[in-house]
């Protein structure tokens, strides 16, 4: 029998052994498998050269953030100016009241150069980078794949449990930090709707849009990228990337967490819709939290709602069974080594 086992395209380790019957071969990739079915071919420029997969991760990830930044910038401004900002000002507001009349002035705006920007200048030129570095087979690269759907439910369920504990992270900083609540009213005005039409705009742009260009960048491509030499760390290094890159002090910790679960997602099925689906379930619940009456009063208070210290460790276990439930269903990616038995004459 002779086999050979293969840790990564670039490093290889052979080790033979003999048999007059039978020939094997193992597959293995470091801390990990690579993904179910035939692999991408290797032909861009990067693989070619045979420079660091991590330097690729990390000097892309920097390219497209700068373009994104740059870009949706500028069309942030254009929009602000097309759409018009009139009647924040007056004799008898406050300042506190100017700020929220501007911010609800300019959420359109905003929405729109969102919409735009996440496809033009995150996921278009995250698409280009793959295929002038790595490989033309966009869909192998990024894991965009089929899984079961009892892995999408885990993971939609997974999201909706860990929502409330998200929250609550969040919420202690703010308390501790003694931010401002009309703050934290301004910042959230691009999530907020309060009517049927507008909270379907704000569902396409807040939760569809990030699902697909911001899955496909930090998991599609940046952890993806880490994972071909770093294996299950670099969930944890995508993760933390992952809350810096929203730019939310306060919020660092949870996107960080939550980040790393979507990590997880991907890292274990294979595949990058199980990812999407939990960042568009975490978003849809932020989004239905502030789906608000006219008055302002919250539509769904049960989302709204803070929960208790017992709810919120019964949520948290609740996650971390989830987390264990879909590992145990993923186990078929990671049941050692993928063997091929070709069987020979003797």
């Amino acid at each position: 029998m002779i086999c050979r086992r293969r840790s990564h395209p670039h490093r290889r380790k052979t080790f033979q052994y003999k048999s007059s019957s039978v020939k094997c071969k193992l597959t293995e990739a470091p801390e990990s498998l690579p993904p179910p079915g035939p692999q991408p071919e290797f032909e861009g420029s990067w693989e070619r050269s045979d420079r660091s997969l991590t330097t690729a991760a990390i000097l892309g990830l920097i390219i497209v953030g700068i373009i994104y930044a740059y870009a949706a910038g500028f069309i942030s401004f254009i929009a602000i100016m097309l759409h018009g900002t009139g009647g924040t000002a007056g004799a008898n507001k406050t300042f506190v009241d100017l700020l929220a009349a501007k911010a609800i002035a300019t959420k359109n705006p905003i929405r729109y150069s969102v919409f735009i920007s996440e496809f033009l200048f995150m996921l278009l030129p995250t698409v280009w980078i793959i295929r002038r570095w790595h490989t033309k087979d966009i869909f192998r690269y990024v894991r965009l794949r089929r899984v079961t759907g009892t892995e999408i439910l885990l993971a939609v369920v997974a999201a909706i449990a860990f929502f409330p504990v998200s929250n609550a992270i969040s919420n202690l900083f703010l308390r501790e930090l003694d931010f401002p609540d009309f703050l934290t009213r301004i910042n959230s005005e691009i999530f907020t709707s309060y009517s049927s039409k507008e909270i379907v705009w704000v569902i396409v742009v807040v939760c569809v849009t990030p699902a697909i260009c911001e899955e496909t960048l930090f998991r599609g491509y940046l952890q993806r990228t880490l994972e071909r030499t770093l294996g299950a760390k670099s969930l944890f290094i995508t993760g933390i990337i992952f809350g810096l890159f929203h730019m939310r002090p306060l919020n660092l910790v949870s996107l960080s967490l939550l980040g790393m679960m979507i990590g997880f997602f991907f890292y274990r099925s294979k595949s990058l819709l199980p990812g999407m689906a939990a960042h568009f379930t975490n978003n849809l619940m932020a989004v239905l939290s502030l789906y608000r009456l006219p008055d302002g009063k919250p539509r769904i208070p049960i989302i709204s709602a803070d929960l208790p210290v017992i709810g919120l460790l019964l949520a948290a276990a609740i996650t971390v069974a989830l987390l264990v439930l879909y590992r145990k269903e993923t186990e078929k990616n990671f049941a050692g080594a993928v063997v091929d038995m070709v069987q020979q004459a003797p």
